[in-house]
């Protein structure tokens, strides 16, 4: 392959070093690397998930998606909840340091720990070299928060990421750099292809039943065979192989269609299908509020279910039906057809639906064959629920079901999650709590009253919520 007429820009990938335990850590006086320290969704229930540790705490088997009855009870543990104001002032504050280095255009917050920078036209102004502007960032970084930072540096976004989650994070000088003619020894090498970024397993499973076992294998295999098989994600995951990505940050990113969606690790196994039947209603409620925040209707249900980590596996399937709706009563027989049909009767840990092919509320068709008055009553229902929980919060209107012991709807609708939307064209994700919908304004509100944290968007650019 001739990399000669790819692109070859200066990109960096900064992230953080455990951002979240580093931040906690350095609050409290205590050095991140010294410090076994764990941050959890709530310190009061048992069963609550860890969302970040300290590398010293990492290495003693707790990590993110551990639970808090795993964590040692020892004097020299540390476990607090999530400072959510601390948190994004950091990564704000991380973020205003390199945009020194770069104009904004060329500036991609990919998550709140993780950034990446196109310095291919401001390098001559800052260094000599990618790796010496690099190691200039890390240590103005930490020199200013005490939070380590690891650079990557690549031609491309793709290379620049892979060599953080393969190199960079495990290097003694905490930057790497690979190039396209490290693509055969590097990117190559990497096994098993789910390790790769935006293979998952599924889709590994998939490569295999054609032959593919390795990246290598991936990078020379048939193009058109990859197209037949996963469509347009085959050409991508090919060009992937290859180390190529023609993306720019300075693009603007345009979605041509929307999908929303929901997903929830379980505190415990769940067998009964009765209870989790229930608690699949309960995440399509929350699914359809936001399609009728955004005045739209959906005609295909994508439902996922992952089972215990003793059995492992699960299943992800979709289902377009009859007609496009943003009610639960209309979608959840679709849900419980494609739950019923796969299910292998193992418990299940985790539980996930989204809902695509959308469309304008209004151009919803009506049916010769349905009662007219009473869908109408249902719609205004539903509305007229969702006012009340834009104004008062959404546990103050629930259904009765909710408060059985195996619910979790109360318990999320304070819970942390993770936020994904767009901002001037860029794709970020944040955490924070949920707190209410104002409907005058058009915006999303999420708020920590513990942490006094506030923080707005617009509903529009909001795109996926997801629990920890």
């Amino acid at each position: 392959m001739d990399y000669g007429k790819l692109p070859n820009r200066v990109i960096i990938c900064i992230d953080m070093k455990s951002f979240f335990a580093s931040v906690s850590s350095v609050i409290r006086g205590l050095n991140p690397l010294k410090t076994r320290l764990a941050v959890v969704g709530d310190v009061k229930r048992s069963g609550s998930v860890v969302l970040a540790a300290t590398p010293l705490l990492k290495k003693e088997g707790i990590k993110t998606g551990s639970r808090l009855f795993e964590i040692p009870k020892r004097k020299d543990i540390h476990v607090m909840n999530p400072s959510m104001e601390r948190y994004i002032k950091a990564s704000n504050y991380i973020s205003s340091l390199v945009l020194q280095y770069v104009a904004p255009e060329d500036f991609h917050a990919y998550s709140i720990d993780e950034l990446f920078i196109d310095a291919t036209a401001s390098l001559h102004l800052f260094a000599r070299t990618p790796e010496e502007l690099a190691h200039r960032i890390r240590n103005e970084i930490y020199r200013k928060t005490r939070l380590t930072a690891t650079a990557e540096i690549g031609p491309n976004l793709l290379l620049a990421k892979v060599s953080l989650d393969h190199e960079a994070k495990h290097s003694p000088t905490g930057v790497a750099s690979w190039r396209y003619e490290d693509i055969p020894f590097k990117l190559w090498s990497i096994h098993p292809m789910k390790d790769f970024w935006g293979i998952s397993s599924a889709t590994e499973r998939r490569l295999n039943r054609l032959g593919i076992y390795t990246i290598k294998e991936l990078a020379l295999s048939s193009k058109e065979m990859l197209q037949k098989e996963f469509g347009v994600l085959g050409e991508e995951i090919h060009q992937h192989a290859n180390g190529i990505d023609f993306s720019r940050i300075s693009d603007v990113y345009i979605s041509s269609s929307r999908s929303f969606g929901k997903s929830q690790i379980l505190f415990r196994d769940y067998t009964s299908r009765k209870e989790v039947e229930l608690l699949l209603l309960e995440l399509l409620d929350d699914v359809c509020f936001r399609l009728r925040m955004h005045q739209v209707v959906a005609q295909t249900i994508h439902l996922s279910i992952g089972y215990s980590k003793q059995t492992g596996g699960g299943f992800s399937r979709q289902k377009k039906m009859g007609r496009a709706s943003n009610l639960s009563q209309d979608i959840f027989p679709y849900c419980l057809t494609i739950l019923h049909n796969f299910d292998n009767g193992m418990p299940i840990r985790s539980i996930g639906i989204s809902l695509s092919n959308t469309s304008i509320e209004e151009e919803e068709q009506m049916s010769l064959f349905e009662d007219i008055d009473q869908r109408e009553r249902a719609y205004a229902l539903a509305k007229t629920i969702d006012e009340i929980r834009m104004c008062y919060g959404k546990s103050s209107v629930l259904r009765a079901s909710s408060y059985l012991d195996h619910s979790t709807a109360r318990y999320r609708n304070g819970l942390i999650v993770y936020l994904t939307y767009y901002k001037n064209g860029q794709r970020i994700t944040e955490t924070g709590f949920i707190q209410f919908v104002d409907s005058l304004g058009n915006l999303f509100v999420f708020i920590d009253e513990v942490f006094e944290l506030k923080n707005k968007m617009r509903l529009s650019e909001l795109i996926n919520i997801r629990f920890a």
